[in-house]
């Protein structure tokens, strides 16, 4: 009789034991396998993004291509065939930014699963996803997650790591991506200069912090560079840089939200204030120069 009670009552604990596992351990394994699937969906869709802008670039390309024919010359056909490469070059941009939203949303439901996890593995979803963000043309919420990434990894005593640095370089390349987009949508010059600012300083940190921990000198000169092509930006005329193929993995759009006002991110930090030290990702700008 004792015998038949205890195996009732260890077979009654059974469910019990299987729920502390579900809330403990076995909830936070199953966060992070349906993480990891959602990370593989997410690279999945972001090789076919970069396919997709690399159809846009091209057709980016070809629209410059046919402006310059058209420009300064008073014949129909150059002028239709300028039209016509705009709105392919607009349509493949439009598709482009789509796939990069459906990366960026994947990530979202990733970092989801392990926000309360904490861990590198969150971080590095976090950045993903920003970067994701502002190539969706949504340049202004890329950046704030990169600032409050970075003011986090501050307050952690992480900004000297890999991924720091390479949320650094994507803020950077973020303010650049939108202070050429905000000239270009003829938004006022304190505002698109305000941003350049902040991707030049950006910059200029990630070259000196090179430097400081013994970096390679091509890493250094990278930096240094993508500095350059930023004064470049706010130097050249307007009629230059129409002229000029925008950056490969550059999104397009206005970059509303971006500008005169506290600098995106946690702090909130007026403009001007100079960024709290980190790191950075991503290599140059690009090429189309």
């Amino acid at each position: 009789m004792k015998l038949s009670r205890f195996a009732w009552t260890l077979w009654a604990l059974v469910p019990v034991g299987l729920l502390a596992f579900h809330f403990g351990p076995g909830q936070a394994a199953f966060r992070e396998a349906r993480a990891a699937a959602l990370v593989e969906k997410a690279d999945g869709l972001q090789q076919e993004a970069l396919r997709l802008q690399g159809i846009a670039y091209d057709a980016h390309l070809a629209a410059i291509e046919a402006r310059l024919a058209a420009f300064g010359k008073d014949e129909e056909p150059l002028h239709a065939a300028a039209r016509d490469a705009n709105a392919r070059e607009e349509a493949a941009y439009a598709v482009a930014a789509d796939a990069w939203k459906k990366t960026a949303d994947a990530l979202a439901e990733a970092q989801a699963q392990v926000d309360e996890l904490g861990g590198a593995a969150r971080e590095e979803i976090r950045v993903a996803k920003a970067r994701a963000l502002v190539r969706t043309g949504d340049v202004a919420s890329g950046a704030n997650e990169l600032e409050d990434y970075l003011y986090d990894a501050q307050e952690r005593g992480e900004l000297s790591s890999n991924l720091a640095r390479e949320a650094r370089e994507e803020l950077a390349t973020a303010y650049y991506y939108g202070a050429r987009l905000m000239r270009l949508a003829g938004k006022p010059a304190d505002e698109w200069r305000d941003v350049a600012s902040r991707a030049r300083q950006n910059f200029r940190y990630l070259a000196e912090d090179a430097k400081a921990r013994g970096a390679a000198p091509e890493v250094v000169a990278n930096h240094e560079k993508n500095g350059e092509l930023v004064l470049n930006l706010e130097q050249s005329s307007l009629d230059e840089l129409y002229a000029k193929p925008r950056p490969k993995d550059s999104p397009t759009g206005k970059c509303n939200g971006l500008g005169n006002q506290p600098r995106p991110g946690r702090r909130g930090n007026k403009p001007g204030d100079k960024p709290a030290k980190g790191a950075g990702m991503n290599g140059e700008i690009g090429d189309g120069w």
